[in-house]
This record gives C-alpha cells, sequence and structure tokens, in this order.
C-alpha cells in the first residue's frame, strides 16, 4: 500500500507544470554552472600542474556544483511538498484519505516517498550531466559516489521534512512559507552560534559539507535518519488528529 501511495504522488506530482518547470530550470542551472566552472577550471590547470597543487576537477567543478544542486533542491523540495497534503485539505480530498482503511503511516511515508522520487529526475540528470565531465577529467569517482549517495539520502530528508510542514497547515501557501522559514533556519543554525552550543547538532550545513567533501561521518547519517523519521512520526500524529484517532 505505501509503494501505491508512493506511485499515486509521483503521478500526481508528474501530471503538473511545477514539477517540468523546476525540472528545466535546475537542469538549465546545473549545466550551465558545471560547464561555466570546466572552462575556468581548463584555464588555470597548467598553473595548478606546475605548482603541484591537489586540487584537480573534482574540487574546483564537481563539488561546487554539487553544493548548487544542495540549494536547488532547498528551493524545489517545499514547492513540490506544499500541496501534499495542505493542498488535500484545501481540496476536501483529506476526507477520501482519512475514510480509507490506510493507516496515517502508511500515508505519511508512501506520500515522502512519492516527494523523493519527484527529485530524482532532477537528481539523476544532473548527476549524468556532472559524471560526463569525467570523459574529459580525471575525477575521483569513489568520492563521486559518496556525494551522490548523500544527495540522494538528502532528497528523501527533505521529503519527509516537508511532508511533516504540508501535514500541518490547511493551505499550501502556509505549509511552503513554513518550509522555506524551517529550512533556510537550519541552513543558516551554524552561522548563528559556536559548535559548542547545544543545538548546533540541529544545523544543516554542518552535516552537509562532510560528504559533499568525500567524508563519510556516522554523525551526519544518525542526523538525516533520526530527523526524517522523527517528522514521518510527526506528520503520522497529525494525520491520526485529523482522523480523531488520538
Amino acid at each position: 500500500m505505501i509503494g501505491a501511495i508512493a506511485l499515486h504522488e509521483w503521478r500526481r506530482l508528474r501530471a503538473g507544470m511545477m514539477f517540468w518547470l523546476l525540472l528545466a530550470f535546475g537542469q538549465l542551472i546545473v549545466a550551465w554552472l558545471s560547464f561555466a566552472q570546466l572552462e575556468t577550471f581548463a584555464g588555470i590547470a597548467p598553473q595548478l600542474k606546475a605548482g603541484a597543487s591537489a586540487l584537480g576537477a573534482m574540487d574546483l567543478v564537481i563539488t561546487p556544483t554539487f553544493n548548487t544542486l544542495v540549494l536547488l533542491l532547498l528551493l524545489c523540495a517545499p514547492l513540490l511538498a506544499m500541496g501534499s497534503l495542505a493542498g488535500e485539505v484545501q481540496s476536501g480530498r483529506i476526507a477520501l484519505w482519512l475514510s480509507s482503511p490506510v493507516s496515517g503511516t502508511q500515508i505519511a511515508i508512501g506520500k515522502a516517498l512519492g516527494l523523493w522520487l519527484a527529485t530524482l529526475p532532477l537528481l539523476l540528470s544532473s548527476l549524468l550531466t556532472l559524471a560526463a565531465l569525467g570523459l574529459g577529467v580525471d575525477l575521483d569517482w569513489p568520492r563521486f559516489a559518496l556525494a551522490a549517495a548523500g544527495l540522494l539520502l538528502f532528497g528523501l530528508w527533505l521529503g519527509c521534512i516537508t511532508l511533516l510542514l504540508s501535514s500541518l497547515f490547511d493551505h499550501p501557501a502556509a505549509a511552503l512559507a513554513a518550509s522555506y522559514g524551517i529550512l533556510l533556519f537550519l541552513w543558516l543554525l551554524d552561522s548563528l552560534s559556536g559548535p559548542e552550543a547545544p543545538w548546533y547538532w540541529f544545523a544543516l550545513l554542518p552535516h552537509v559539507k562532510p560528504w559533499l567533501a568525500g567524508l563519510l561521518r556516522s554523525q551526519d547519517i544518525v542526523f538525516f535518519v533520526a530527523t526524517a523519521g522523527a517528522s514521518l512520526l510527526f506528520g503520522s500524529y497529525a494525520l491520526a488528529r485529523r482522523r480523531g484517532d488520538t
């Protein structure tokens, strides 16, 4: 049943113009930025080689483009998720979901997976574009694979977070504003306080930068898995309250 809900959500998003506009915009930005940085790298490559610099295409082309892709996901995910549950409430279709024999947990997980599926075309097309650069320059493929896996996990995390925020509101615009506000706060949290602050663990950038740099840390995996799981749990609870089960 979770798979059926995920596919239903994916088809609903794919049928909308927003999905295709975000995909086209995102791919255009990634392609333009990657080739612009590749041109710059080609111009300074002789100097880097002469100076025996350890910097390569992975550091000066791929990783900056991955950083841009993270920002694009932060921009696109709330736009895709704002109608996931808040839109169902606004249209009145939420009554059909709540009257079905499907549990709130199954609805939350299925819709979160559907949102993740909607981010995959942008992720995969961008990764293929960047991987194609490896035909002309040397890339650190293990590091590339780690960063790609991290981006896939990040996309799933965004689906869970934005679904929770969509479940808390009755209007998509309110869900969108809340999603951007929370994600921006998490993105900037590390700059608002030092590492000794008790809430520093919730800052997003310190968990994103290591795997983009090729470093796999257990605390980063725990952060994404724990916060995504908590979001699904609270999203399920929000649906249970609407159903009157609590």
